[in-house]
């Protein structure tokens, strides 16, 4: 491991533009100007601001998630924890790739979950529309029209009418006044396909919320693994200890915050550089998933790297930068993380 970090450094300091390294005379050291570029670099602090909020919904979701279920599954108070203790382990055990190419399909504006909620939609705005239309349903069973009706029915959706009418009044009128001869069901029909609120992805592709779906994705993919390890660390503790905790009136509370979590300490900080270490080299299910996403919106370091190394003109100096940022980064908040076990008192064993 070392070897590639040293040359990476060496090679970030240098003017490397690709060929034998030690051909000689055709590269050089240059300093640290690739470094100084990436200070400047917005695409660098976009993707590292993107790592950050990876990390903190690893150590901050995963980690507290998988140990809230590992108690629940520990302390029995589930049944049938074998069971939830597999299938909750089973995405951490697929590939990556199958799950971002999965999970693509189900954010898609086609996928699954933009059709059930656009049924959901499709069916409120269905029985919103029968009640406006109940009370002009003249003796003959047919639709009265009037402007009061035409106004109540654009009130139940204003903005998908303006999408689809210059005049949303007028052309409505016009439509329903052609449509008199139809039944209601056709009429409250072709009015829903029309006019009901669409669900819309639009949200994958803003800056403020691109990042929910894979932060999403990654609290289900990986909780299951820290599930399984804070598991198999609680059956280490000595269950007369427990019992005793019991017999003297201990709640269940008080069984978790004084005795499984002090003896869990160590695992805990063991797991959050874990998370850490993971968290700022994740690539495939971000690429999968978004390949990242328009203007770079999902692009984290692993990524951008990854495109000044091999999309278009290899940059091969700030590739390296970028890994070696990478590195100090991850070394850092270790450090961080290692001060915060001392301070609490964890061990390692």
């Amino acid at each position: 491991m070392a070897f590639p970090i040293i040359l990476s450094l060496v090679l970030s300091l240098s003017n490397f533009s690709g060929g034998k390294i030690f051909a000689g005379g055709h590269w050089k050291i240059t300093g640290f100007q690739q470094y100084g570029q990436l200070f400047v670099d917005n695409y660098f602090w976009h993707a590292l601001k993107n790592n950050i909020l990876i990390v903190l919904i690893s150590v901050f979701g995963q980690l507290p998630l998988g140990l809230f279920l590992a108690y629940l599954i520990y302390r029995k108070s589930v049944k049938f924890g074998e069971f939830w203790q597999g299938i909750l382990y089973v995405p951490s055990i697929i590939s990556v790739i199958v799950i971002g190419i999965m999970w693509n399909l189900i954010f898609s504006p086609y996928g699954p979950l933009a059709e059930i909620i656009n049924k959901g939609y499709a069916l409120s705005y269905s029985s919103n529309l029968s009640n406006v239309m109940a009370s002009y349903i003249g003796t003959n069973g047919k639709l009265q029209v009037t402007d009061d009706l035409v106004h109540k029915i654009l009130a139940i959706n204003p903005g998908t009418a303006n999408s689809f009418f210059t005049n949303p009044p007028v052309e409505l009128k016009a439509m329903l006044l052609d449509m008199t001869n139809e039944s209601i069901p056709m009429i409250q029909s072709d009015l829903t396909h029309l006019m009901a609120p669409v669900w819309s992805t639009n949200f994958l592709n803003k800056e403020g919320t691109a990042m929910i779906p894979i932060m999403f994705v990654t609290l289900w993919c990986w909780t299951g693994m820290y599930l399984i390890i804070f598991l198999a660390n609680m059956q280490k503790i000595d269950s007369q200890v427990l019992e005793s905790a019991q017999i003297d009136g201990a709640k269940e509370r008080s069984i978790l915050a004084h005795i499984i979590l002090p003896e869990l300490s160590g695992v805990i900080m063991n797991t959050a550089i874990l998370c850490i270490a993971g968290s700022l080299s994740s690539f495939a299910l971000i690429y999968a998933m978004t390949g990242g996403g328009p203007a770079r919106i999902t692009q984290v370091l692993s990524i951008y790297m990854y495109e000044k190394a091999f999309m278009g003109t290899p940059d091969y100096p700030l590739a390296n930068a970028i890994s070696i940022m990478m590195v100090v980064f991850s070394l850092i908040l270790i450090m961080i993380t290692k001060v915060v076990q001392k301070k609490v008192g964890g061990n390692d064993d």
